[in-house]
C-alpha cells in the first residue's frame, strides 16, 4: 500500500536548478506546494511512499498541468524535435507514431503518420489510442478534451528559447519515461554531453548578428542568440524577439553576420541596411544550418564544427 504525504510537491523547475540542465542530481527537499512555473516546463510531483518497503515512487509527475501516472509505453509524438530528444534519451520503442515532418532517426519513417503537428489526424490517433501524445505546437483545448476522454493525455512542451529552457526539455522527457528521480539522471546525462559540446570549445566569433529571413535579427531573448553567444556578444542583445532595428547596426557594427542557411550572401547584400555593413562588404559572413534552432536537438552540437571550419575560412578571406 502507498501513502501520499498530503501538501507536498516538489517544484522540479525551481528545487532541481542547477547550472547543467536546470535539474539537480541529488533528491530534492519536500516543499509546501508552492509551484514555481517555468516557460518551457512546469514539473511536479507527489510524494508517494511504499508502506512496504518504503521506497519513494517516481510518479505521477506533472509536466506542464499534464498528469503522467506511469511510464508511457506507446507514445506518439508529433515534433520532430522531441522525437529526435525521445531517441537520443535511450526511450525510441516506445515511440509508435510521428508526425509528418519527423525523419530522423530514419527508423522513424516507418512508423505511421499522424498528420502535420498544426493540423494532426485527432480520429487515427483516438483509433491508435497511444498511453500519450506530445506535441511541441498547441491542440485545441476542445480536442485536447476529447482526447483527455478517451484515456489519452496530451503533453505540450514548447520549442525552447534558451540552453537552460533546452537542458530542461531533456529533464522533462527523461520523467515522463523514467519517473521524477532516474528521468531527472537520465535528461541531465544526456543533455551534460550536449552542453559540454557548446561550451568546450575555442571557437570565438566577437560581435555578432544572426539574420534570419526576411533581413530580420534574432534578439537576446531568442534560442538563436541563447546558443550563438557561448561563441560571441550578440549585438542585438537588448531587442527582444525578432524586431531589432536595423539602423542601430549603422553606429554599432558587429564583426561578423551569421546567416540563417535560408538566406543567401547575395540576399543580405541586397538589403539596404545590411549590405552596407563593414561585415558584409568584408564577406564576414558564416552561414549555419537553421534546423539547429528551428528543430534543436542533440545534432546542434554539429554547430561547433560548422562555426568553427566557416570562421577559418572567413579568416582565410
Amino acid at each position: 500500500m502507498k501513502k501520499r504525504i498530503t501538501g507536498t510537491l516538489i517544484s522540479l523547475s525551481a528545487v532541481f536548478m542547477s547550472a547543467l540542465c536546470g535539474c539537480d542530481s541529488g533528491t530534492p527537499d519536500v516543499t509546501e506546494s508552492d509551484v514555481t512555473e517555468s516557460i518551457v516546463t512546469r514539473i511536479t510531483g507527489e510524494l508517494l511512499i511504499d508502506d512496504s518497503d518504503d521506497k519513494i515512487s517516481e510518479y505521477p509527475v506533472t509536466i506542464n498541468d499534464t498528469v503522467i501516472n506511469s511510464s508511457p509505453k506507446s507514445v506518439i509524438c508529433l515534433s520532430s524535435s522531441l522525437t529526435e530528444m525521445i531517441f537520443e534519451l535511450g526511450y525510441g520503442d516506445r515511440i509508435t507514431g510521428r508526425g509528418s515532418y519527423c525523419s530522423y532517426p530514419d527508423s522513424v519513417l516507418s512508423l505511421a503518420d499522424y498528420g502535420k503537428p498544426a493540423s494532426p489526424d485527432l480520429e487515427a490517433i483516438k483509433r491508435a489510442a497511444p498511453d500519450l501524445l506530445i506535441t511541441a505546437t498547441s491542440i485545441p483545448s476542445k480536442d485536447v478534451s476529447a482526447l483527455s476522454d478517451l484515456g489519452i493525455p496530451v503533453l505540450y512542451i514548447a520549442s525552447p528559447r534558451s540552453v537552460d529552457e533546452f537542458g530542461r526539455i531533456y529533464c522533462a522527457l527523461g520523467m515522463v519515461f523514467e519517473g521524477l528521480f532516474d528521468g531527472e539522471k537520465t535528461g541531465n546525462s544526456v543533455f551534460g554531453n550536449i552542453k559540454d559540446a557548446l561550451t568546450g570549445h575555442d571557437t570565438e566569433l566577437g560581435r555578432f548578428i544572426y539574420v534570419t529571413e526576411g533581413g530580420f535579427i534574432a534578439g537576446g531573448d531568442t534560442f538563436e542568440s541563447s546558443v550563438l553567444s557561448l561563441f560571441g556578444e550578440n549585438v542585438a542583445a537588448s531587442a527582444s524577439g525578432y524586431g531589432y532595428d536595423k539602423s542601430l547596426l549603422k553606429e554599432d557594427q558587429p564583426d561578423v553576420i551569421i546567416l540563417n542557411s535560408n538566406i543567401t550572401e547575395s540576399e543580405l547584400l541586397a538589403d539596404e541596411v545590411l549590405g552596407k555593413l563593414d561585415a558584409a562588404s568584408g564577406g564576414k559572413m558564416i552561414s549555419v544550418s537553421s534546423s539547429y534552432f528551428e528543430s534543436p536537438s542533440g545534432r546542434i552540437t554539429a554547430l561547433v564544427n560548422e562555426l568553427s571550419e566557416n570562421k577559418g575560412e572567413e579568416n582565410e578571406a
